[in-house]
């Protein structure tokens, strides 16, 4: 009896220590689990804000071109320090957070990549603005002497107001039309035999722009600023009030728009000197041509 109770105290203890050595082992097991996940997390974390920093970085080059769209490059490049931050803060992280932080910056990737993509484009607007400025001085110095009214300035000026989703107009000419007795017009150069002045424009293609409808004013000024043929006047964007002499409506679908404009003057009216032709889209300027009438 004495024997059998030993025994089966063996058998208990037995039990007890396997038992005991189990739990150690699903305890140690569970520990390096725990560690390998939680190791995994905080990659994935460091990653994230890797990520980030690298977005940053590209605002902060993108801001330095200093475009027309620094400001709203600034707002963007903010949240993204906001939410770098945010994450570095954390003091317990989860999948499901994870998941959560990833989400966030992959929509602010797609939205944003519009706006790196207009910027791309101002930065090199304003580059070749800058070399066909440098370019167009030279070319107006030398046609200011042969009375060549058409010169690239007005080409420059269009692309100087124009950011990239604007209209432009890429060349622009006018001619003074004197009307025979037939009725037809034909080019003269003498302000005592002008009927009209016929302005060709060409607006130019421009994909990010948008479609519709657009206003196109033509304004002809005289040596001492009086416009000549006044139809009715119009507000531009700084709230300007603007005489013009034409008014014509263009469909654009962004491409280009070879456009004429043919204005009718009273010949006793046009005196000998140079005559400017201003030309507005809607409420923006967009360029300019001259003509010298003997």
């Amino acid at each position: 009896m004495e024997e059998n109770k030993k025994s089966n105290n063996k058998l208990i203890i037995i039990a007890l220590g396997v038992l005991l050595l189990g739990a150690l082992a699903y305890t140690f097991y569970t520990s390096t689990e725990h560690k390998k996940l939680t190791d995994q997390i905080e990659g994935e974390k460091l990653e994230i804000e890797q990520n980030l920093d690298s977005m940053i970085v590209r605002y902060e080059d993108a801001i330095a071109e200093k475009t027309s769209m620094s400001g709203e490059l600034i707002v963007e490049r903010d949240r993204v320090i906001a939410l770098r931050d945010s994450i570095k803060d954390l003091k317990v992280v989860n999948y499901s957070l994870l998941r959560r932080y990833k989400g966030e910056i992959s929509k602010l990737e797609e939205s944003n990549k519009k706006l790196f993509l207009l910027n791309e484009s101002l930065t090199s607007s304003n580059q070749l603005l800058t070399t066909n400025l440098d370019s167009a001085n030279v070319k107006i110095t030398r046609q200011i002497a042969k009375n060549d009214t058409l010169t690239t300035q007005n080409f420059t000026l269009a692309q100087k107001v124009a950011i990239a989703s604007e209209l432009k107009v890429s060349t622009a000419k006018v001619m003074a039309m004197r009307e025979r007795n037939n009725g037809k017009l034909v080019e003269t150069s003498r302000s005592r035999n002008t009927d009209a002045l016929r302005i060709n424009l060409t607006i130019a293609k421009n994909e990010i722009a948008e479609q519709g409808d657009r206003q196109v004013y033509i304004q002809i000024v005289e040596s001492k600023g009086t416009v000549v043929a006044p139809k009715g006047e119009f507000m531009l964007s700084d709230s300007t009030i603007v005489s013009y002499s034409d008014l014509s409506m263009v469909n654009y679908l962004n491409e280009a728009v070879d456009f004429i404009s043919l204005v009718e003057v009273n010949r006793d009216s046009i005196k000998e000197g140079l005559y400017t032709v201003n030309i507005f889209i809607d409420d923006k300027f967009v360029g300019a041509t001259k003509i010298a009438l003997k």
